[in-house]
């Protein structure tokens, strides 16, 4: 068997040039006398060859395109940002506006490299400094780039697979750093601004969640499967939102479970006010006003506006006709004549056209009375989720007693667990008593103990009344 002996020929940049160099001097001095079609077959032959003998592509990323910024610029440098700390040698350190943590970057004339799936390529940081003429005065502007080098057999790939790569991580690297916010609707007509913000950093997760478990790993596994499926939602023809409806009497931890959401998925939160909104179209505009990545909130929302089921208020048509400007005062909750929003207004704010602007959205309505609700609000589509948070269990209970107690056994803990369910105490009861007991957990427990078995005979109480009155109430009774 013969050996097979692969050559390789190397070129640095300043052969290349020489060999360019002669191959202008050749055409030059046969261009005259040598047939058109001869020449563009030479021609295109010697390209082909002087390509074959370069082995790098290179790209250019400018920071500014016709004047305007370069998205793919501040992607890359979000990219390496992560990466050139293992290889640059001389880096710059700062931290951007509304950004949580530190950023390096790469100084001038620096360079790193990567292999990705087997493809190795070379980011290199220029700056070029030009001289311009404005008006009699010379000013220096500088022009920033980066440059992506790779060998060009593989620019097929880096085009349809590494730079996608890159601006997935940018996204993602830019989502964790930046400062989120909470923001509130502002009366229409103050600086023309729609929405004013302070830093979001409420500390409730769903590690600290006072919750049954089995539901908080469920509403984990929601928000997972939804972040992860815009191109499903693409596919199928819907906006990328989803919409939560989470019920339950005062003090079952709804907040919570909003800020709990809102750090798990890190978005920021829109807390909408929807008596401060004057009209459906301005409740448009708050709406297309958001960013993508967000939650918006609704917060009691049957206390903001009158969408109680249209088909119980048929059967009071006649009485609430005679008294329609009464109803009308009470609809907006705060007696308010200046917010004329319909249940219309509110359905298309959830689910109409509008709705689709942006995405990877959550809009969140809460509400102490599920059952007022009109049911066209309550469909799969605007409210997609319904989570019920009732009173406190056991697992809610021992997260309490771990967060405020710093316990996760104790003594009582059984009496605890069989007393808990035939009473009716919220998260925020037992947490209120917690808060009294400085960190003391024998003294906690004894308390919310005995607050317990107090609630658990005022219920039975309670109950022997209602049976007693239910008796006197029944046909025949004396």
């Amino acid at each position: 068997m013969k050996n097979k002996v692969k050559m390789e020929l190397v070129l640095d940049w300043k052969s290349l040039g020489s060999l360019l160099a002669t191959f202008m001097f050749i055409r030059a001095a046969i261009y005259d006398f040598m047939p058109p079609e001869v020449y563009q077959f030479l021609k295109l032959l010697f390209s082909k060859v002087f390509i074959s003998l370069q082995p790098n592509m290179t790209i250019l990323i400018e920071e500014f395109e016709s004047s305007l910024n370069n998205e793919l610029f501040d992607a890359a440098q979000s990219y390496i940002s992560t990466k050139c700390l293992s290889s640059a040698r001389v880096l710059k350190l700062s931290r951007p506006k509304n950004f949580k943590n530190l950023t390096f970057t790469m100084s001038t004339n620096q360079t790193f490299e990567e292999i990705f799936e087997g493809i190795k390529v070379k980011w290199s940081f220029y700056i070029i400094e030009k001289k311009t003429n404005n008006n009699g005065y010379r000013a220096s502007l500088e022009n920033r780039y980066f440059e992506l080098s790779f060998h060009h057999k593989y620019k097929e790939k880096v085009q349809s697979a590494y730079i996608p790569y890159v601006i997935e991580v940018a996204e993602t690297i830019k989502l964790k750093n930046r400062e989120r916010k909470l923001y509130t609707n502002r009366s229409f007509g103050e600086d023309g601004r729609y929405w004013s913000s302070v830093p979001f950093s409420h500390p409730s997760t769903f590690d600290t969640l006072a919750l049954d478990n089995f539901l908080k790993e469920d509403i984990k596994a929601d928000l997972t499967k939804f972040i992860k499926r815009k191109e499903f939602y693409s596919r199928v023809g819907r906006a990328w939102k989803r919409g939560y409806l989470l019920y339950g009497p005062p003090g079952t931890g709804k907040t919570s479970l909003i800020a709990a959401i809102a750090n798990f998925l890190e978005f920021d939160i829109y807390d909408l006010e929807l008596t401060a909104v004057r009209s459906n179209s301005q409740l448009r505009k708050l709406l297309i006003s958001t960013s993508s990545k967000s939650v918006v909130v609704v917060e009691d929302i049957d206390c903001s506006l009158d969408l109680s089921d249209r088909s119980k208020k048929a059967s009071t048509a006649e009485e609430n006709e005679n008294d329609i400007e009464e109803g009308k005062d009470k609809a907006h909750g705060t007696g308010s004549s200046n917010s004329n929003i319909s249940l219309s207004g509110v359905l298309n704010f959830v689910d109409g056209l509008w709705s689709s602007c942006g995405g990877e959205r959550l809009i969140i309505f809460t509400t102490n009375h599920k059952e007022k609700l009109d049911q066209a609000l309550l469909r799969p589509g605007r409210m997609d989720k319904h989570i019920n948070l009732s009173y406190c269990e056991n697992d809610a209970f021992k997260m309490l007693a771990k967060n405020y107690l710093g316990i996760e056994k104790h003594e009582l803990m059984k009496d605890v667990e069989e007393v808990l369910p035939r009473i009716k105490m919220t998260p925020a009861d037992i947490g209120e008593i917690f808060m009294g007991c400085e960190e003391d957990a024998d003294m906690g427990m004894k308390r919310i103990l005995e607050k317990m078995v107090e609630e658990k005979e005022k219920q039975c109480r309670l109950n022997i009344e209602d049976s007693l009155i239910n008796n006197e109430k029944k046909p025949g009774a004396e």
